[in-house]
């Protein structure tokens, strides 16, 4: 997989993802979009790069090295992980704690990602469908937050 490039519509706010870029301009209310570069170093007061650790076949998230402040006018709208071979999205709100946990465990020789409250979505033959791949590991982990005033930010691991 590509890396993931983020435009957002400087009229409306709307935020794109673009999975594979052919070159065009994307355009919102008329006008182009302008392309995030996402920070991956904070001097700021409040942390927004995220903090990566995995443990117990789990990769969780916190935004900042100190927790990100959640509040209605300052506060992290996604988190985002990209792998080599998919791309998962969780969405925060206010009051929230600026975390989320991507799961995957081992099943023989291959690695099965999980969605929300993880739970495993058999197939018509009862085996699980998600995100199935024959890696032991991931090649490349990273990870987006987006902050309300203070844009996008990531790290890789």
């Amino acid at each position: 997989m590509n890396e993931m490039l983020f435009y957002r519509c400087e009229k409306c706010g709307n935020i794109v993802t673009s999975i594979k870029s052919l070159g065009d301009t994307l355009t919102c209310c008329g006008q182009a979009m302008t392309k995030l570069t996402a920070n991956s170093t904070d001097a700021a007061k409040e942390k927004h790069v995220p903090v990566l650790a995995i443990e117990g076949g789990k990769v969780k998230v916190t935004v900042g090295s100190v927790a990100h402040p959640m509040t209605a006018e300052h506060f992290i709208e996604w988190i985002a992980l990209e792998t080599d071979t998919k791309f998962e999205i969780v969405h925060l709100k206010p009051g929230m704690e600026p975390k989320a946990n991507f799961t995957y465990y081992y099943e023989e020789d291959k690695i099965i990602f999980v969605g929300k409250d993880d739970e495993i979505i058999p197939n018509c033959e009862a085996n699980a469908c998600n995100f199935e791949f024959d890696n032991k590991t991931e090649e490349r982990i990273t990870v987006y937050a987006f902050c309300n005033l203070h844009g996008l930010w990531k790290t890789e691991i």
